[in-house]
């Protein structure tokens, strides 16, 4: 079996004979769907809309995007909406960066995007900000009952009404990406993301669990909590729409609009439905992140580890097939993500024991896969002596590695993921 898998703006290939092939599993597609202006216009021809529209009117408007990190298809987006924003008195497009980087040639094109749907559609007394946690003029909301201190982005003072463009996917801690976490951390400070993200070391804190989840016994993740509370905190009583959508590889699948925590719901119900997969763990697993954005460096790719784990054995082995082409990370994330990482493992687990440092649940959590597992092997770009350092096996070769499993065991059994950011696979006697 020739198996194609996403790599940076390519793919790579594999082969794999077809009875060693547990399962070949990928992100939902419509094979037959409709293209991605198509789809965000039919999600606007609701009542909702209708609703959204005359809320807005004469009023200002908060429209949260993403930052250029994500892969949320935009501008498709831009070409359908504006037009409705025209009764708007003033429209602030307000770029979630988290802790980001807030000038990237990324973030430039999306600004640019705005400008050119804007003239397009008409759309006039705007304003882009792009969010700094560092930089932004911030205010404060309060204290969460779990101790965050919510400092946000003041220019959503000035709005009378949210809306949200948020591409919905699981989220190894903080149960989905969804509207909430463009608020929190989107556009909070430093700190209150710091503060956020230690409860990612609670257990509950994991990919499929969020308190919009319809399944009560799938409602408490504590950091995905701790968001929700912060927004509402940075909300008050201002209503918040949302657009939100399911995509994969810049198809949107899915698409719906509305007030956000009910498009949320029918997002989650969505991705379970069609992004879940409940498997039998193998000795071996092939993992891609789905190309760029989503492997532009090992700080972003690693969540595909995390949502596929499940699917390999203890002392079993992974290939990462995952092009990094921004090596690492972000200068900013070396000191507690990698610069840990390189420690001796019984280190990393011992200095997750003093105060949380924003960054540093991702070299604990690498870790235990590390200790739980033989080997990960990375094709990358990122150079064999910085993978050997993190207690990685950089390899040159993917097809090497497979070839090198064949041969230890003729009959070994390998799952196949592509586009794993996308997914949550349980392990069968997890569940």
């Amino acid at each position: 079996m020739d198996i194609e898998l996403h790599y940076g703006e390519g793919s790579l290939g594999l082969h794999l004979p077809d009875c060693n092939v547990a399962a070949v599993i990928r992100p939902w597609t419509q094979e037959a769907g409709a293209d991605n202006r198509t789809i965000a216009a039919e999600a606007g021809a609701c009542a909702a809309m209708e609703d959204f529209v005359r809320a807005v009117a004469g009023k200002t408007l908060a429209l949260l995007v993403g930052d250029g990190s994500r892969d949320m298809p935009l501008g498709d987006i831009f070409e359908v909406l504006f037009g409705r924003l025209r009764g708007c008195a003033k429209v602030l497009f307000v770029m979630c960066t988290g802790t980001h980087d807030a000038d990237t040639p990324e973030n430039r094109a999306i600004c640019q995007r705005i400008e050119a749907s804007a003239r397009t559609t008409g759309l006039n007394g705007y304003v882009i900000v792009v969010h700094d946690c560092q930089e932004s003029d911030l205010a404060e909301a309060g204290r969460t009952s779990r101790g965050t201190d919510v400092r946000y982005n003041r220019v959503l003072d000035e709005a009378d009404i949210f809306a949200v463009l948020s591409d919905v996917k699981f989220h190894y801690f903080a149960g989905y990406s969804n509207p909430i976490k463009n608020f929190v951390p989107g556009l909070c400070a430093y700190r209150t993301a710091e503060q956020n993200h230690s409860l990612a070391l609670e257990p509950r804190s994991t990919y499929g669990v969020h308190p919009w989840q319809a399944d009560a016994a799938r409602q408490d993740n504590p950091l995905a909590a701790d968001q929700l509370e912060a927004m509402q905190l940075i909300v008050g009583g201002r209503r918040v729409y949302a657009l939100v959508t399911i995509s994969s590889s810049g198809r949107i699948q899915w698409a719906r609009f509305g007030e956000a925590e009910a498009v949320s719901r029918a997002a989650f119900a969505e991705s379970d439905l069609r992004n879940t997969h409940t498997v039998e763990p193998t000795d071996r697993l092939i993992v891609s992140p789905g190309g760029l954005p989503n492997d532009v460096d090992l700080y972003i790719s690693q969540r595909a580890l995390e949502l596929t784990q499940q699917a390999v054995r203890d002392e079993g082995e992974v290939l990462f097939v995952s092009a990094c082409p921004k090596g690492i990370g972000h200068a900013r994330t070396m000191e507690n993500f990698y610069d840990r990482l390189i420690r001796p493992l019984d280190e990393i687990f011992e200095s997750i024991r003093g105060e949380y440092k924003l960054f540093s649940h991702k070299p604990y959590k690498f870790a235990e896969m590390i200790r739980r597992l033989r080997r990960i092997w990375v094709y990358s770009q990122i150079p064999d002596e910085q993978l050997a350092a993190a207690h990685l096996y950089p390899t040159r070769d993917a097809q090497a590695v497979v070839d090198c499993w064949l041969a230890e065991d003729p009959q070994v059994r390998i799952t196949v993921v592509d586009g794993a950011n996308k997914l949550a696979l349980y392990a069968r006697q997890a569940l």
